[in-house]
């Protein structure tokens, strides 16, 4: 392996300054060094044009999701993500620990009973290996959804689908789901209940063959759990892979290029106790600081850091430029 790309997938603060009195050695040593940049159109469009699949980048989100299917797109089709809101007083909430992935069997047992539910209707859930759902439609005329994970802490009215026909049945879904067999399940094993799905990523489909994703992408590998890495890398005949223990492991694939890509919600969800700070410390500590560690000595040419629509890329010679300051915690990465 050569060059290690690194994404924090859902990590978007409102402010990288309230977080600068926790302590983040990873990512504190590489924003000191590294060319950074801002991307306006987020990370994903980002990692197909850095791929070799320009033309991908200009696809909604859920039509590459979509590239995993075995049935093409016929009319639209958004990401519906599974997520779990508590009620406040006046409004609804949204934390990272509500960024829901579903096994498998839960997936596949909520999308029969929605074909059930939902008979007649013009809508379809199909499952998708990285835990959410594919919602199958028909064309809808609306602006693109925002994507859950930059709603955390925010007011959700305001990112929901603008479309009635989405708006209502988002509100069906949440009756749905109330006190269904799955989530009883999921409450006895003190896991949270799936509230609603979020519905964003959505495109209508083209009449045009499905776009060939270009030649780099033979040389690179991806890690992670995320649909539209899923899709990226289906459109050239591969699959992602799980996540290793360490990045030492990384090391010993081939691939000129690894992607991988984190969550916050995954380690919340694994352990009850832990907050956002401990969750970002923990993958600072586990991938960020040895991935710096790495190239430090040589073992990688280049490293890239995208959080919070930060982009921080770092080569070897980087760390010569002594000269700049060093800034504690997520108020690096501004």
């Amino acid at each position: 392996m050569r060059e290690l790309v690194i994404v924090v997938a859902d990590l978007y603060l409102p402010g990288e300054g309230s977080a600068d009195s926790l302590p983040l050695p990873g990512i504190e040593r590489i924003a000191r060094f590294a060319t950074k940049s801002v991307l306006a159109g987020g990370w994903r469009p980002w990692l197909a044009r850095r791929m070799g699949a320009a033309a991908l980048a200009e696809e909604p989100a859920a039509l590459i999701a979509a590239r995993c299917c075995s049935a093409e797109v016929a009319s639209a089709a958004w990401l519906a993500t599974p997520v779990h809101c508590s009620a406040g007083l006046s409004s609804l909430h949204l934390e990272h620990r509500g960024l829901l992935k579903l096994p498998m069997a839960t997936l596949h047992a909520l999308a029969a009973d929605f074909r059930e539910v939902f008979q007649g209707a013009d809508f379809a859930l199909e499952p998708l290996a990285s835990g959410d759902f594919l919602l199958r439609g028909p064309a809808l005329a609306e602006p693109p959804a925002i994507e859950p994970a930059r709603c955390v802490g925010t007011n959700l009215a305001a990112a929901l689908p603008r479309a009635a026909a989405l708006r209502r049945l988002g509100a069906e879904i949440e009756i749905w789901l109330h006190e269904h067999p799955e989530n009883l399940a999921r409450a006895a094993r003190a896991e949270l209940p799936v509230t609603g799905l979020w519905m964003w990523g959505g495109g209508i489909a083209t009449r045009t063959p499905r776009t060939p994703a270009g030649t780099l992408l033979e040389s690179a590998r991806a890690y992670g759990c995320d649909p539209y890495l899923d899709g990226l890398w289906c459109a050239r005949g591969a699959r992602t892979q799980a996540l290793p223990e360490s990045i030492e492991a990384l090391l010993l694939e081939p691939a000129r290029t690894s992607v991988i890509v984190l969550e916050l919600a995954q380690l919340l969800a694994s352990d009850a106790r832990a907050g956002v700070g401990d969750a970002i410390a923990m993958l600072d500590a586990r991938w960020i600081a040895p991935a710096a560690a790495h190239l430090a000595r040589g073992e990688l040419t280049s490293l890239t850091l995208i959080a919070n629509d930060r982009c921080l890329m770092l080569g070897r010679r980087d760390w010569l430029k002594r000269w700049r300051r060093p800034c504690r915690g997520l108020a690096a990465l501004a």
